[in-house]
């Protein structure tokens, strides 16, 4: 063979092997991009997947999702609950927490031992708390409840009230009823947090007076003016009034119902029934489980719960 062929076979060899050697780097790098991709995909899924779905469940609008993610279980129907018209008991608390020397109603004062006693017994003996709204619902509108309701309410607005018993509360998923009263007690930072619980949040009047004795233009203030402030303030219904001090008479029921109030509460040894939505009576509890056991059990209807 002559050199000239000699030298263009050895040319053509290494040319090949050049070839083959970028074609074996290009192979290899492909496999290792490969294996990274899959490797950080699978982290990924592993790792970012929460984030993924949080992203998702922002594009969708807000009505497909839970509008409301602190709800307490009772704050809307459950499953298993029934129709249900019948009777049901209502508690009033005032003060929660020891009274401060010189308090002039002292009784009106539930310790935070009590009441946590009381919210135990509660639910070791089968009730389940509900918002009143619920009760309305399910009295007039073919709505449900659970088997032995029971509405839980806190008159007048301080603190201890929206800053401990809600915990409380939450410890067995049941929302409270904040009966407030609307000028120069809690500000709308306190009340925030429990409506985002699922708390009902009624009219206790602008500055609790007797209503018995105002003039008709304070009446009318008092009632109205008071529910328009919460409708307008937290963007909720304020079906609800209580009676300051649970006195009434027949101008103010007027002026509860013109307002557009759909029920009213006042106090009593006595089980609330849907015949009188402008007069439910609650039971004021201030002497500890052995006065709301005995009063539960005293005053029960036979037809309550199913």
């Amino acid at each position: 063979m002559s050199s000239r062929r000699r030298r263009g076979s050895s040319w053509l060899q290494l040319a090949t092997t050049a070839v083959l050697v970028v074609a074996a780097v290009v192979v290899a790098v492909i496999a290792v991009s490969d294996l990274s991709g899959s490797r950080a995909q699978t982290v990924g899924k592993a790792v970012v997947a929460p984030s993924r779905r949080s992203l998702e469940a922002k594009k969708k609008p807000l009505k497909h999702r839970a509008a409301h993610p602190e709800f307490v279980r009772n704050a809307t129907p459950q499953p298993g609950w029934r129709k249900y018209t019948g009777p049901v008991p209502i508690l009033v608390y005032h003060a929660l927490g020891p009274p401060p020397p010189g308090a002039p109603f002292p009784l009106l004062y539930v310790s935070y031992g009590n009441f946590k006693a009381e919210m135990a017994w509660l639910d070791q003996n089968g009730y389940q708390a509900v918002t009143l709204d619920e009760v309305l619902n399910a009295w007039y509108h073919g709505g449900t409840l659970p088997a032995k309701p029971i509405v839980i309410t806190f008159d007048n607005g301080y603190p201890e009230q929206v800053r401990f018993a809600p915990h409380v509360l939450a410890k067995y998923g049941w929302p409270g009823v904040l009966d407030e009263i609307t000028e120069n007690h809690l500000p709308p930072s306190y009340i925030w947090p429990v409506i985002r619980r699922g708390w009902e949040v009624d009219s206790h009047s602008l500055t609790h007076p007797d209503l018995v004795t105002a003039t008709p233009a304070e009446l009318w203030a008092q009632v109205h003016d008071s529910r328009v402030y919460l409708q307008k303030t937290f963007h909720i219904p304020v079906n609800m009034f209580c009676y300051p001090s649970s006195e009434y008479d027949t101008a103010v029921i007027n002026a509860v119902k013109r307002a557009g109030y759909t029920a009213a509460v006042t106090e009593g040894h006595a089980y609330a029934f849907r015949t009188e939505p402008y007069l439910l009576p609650r039971f004021e509890i201030e002497g500890g489980v052995s006065q709301l056991a005995a009063d539960l059990s005293y005053y029960k209807p036979a037809h309550y719960g199913w």
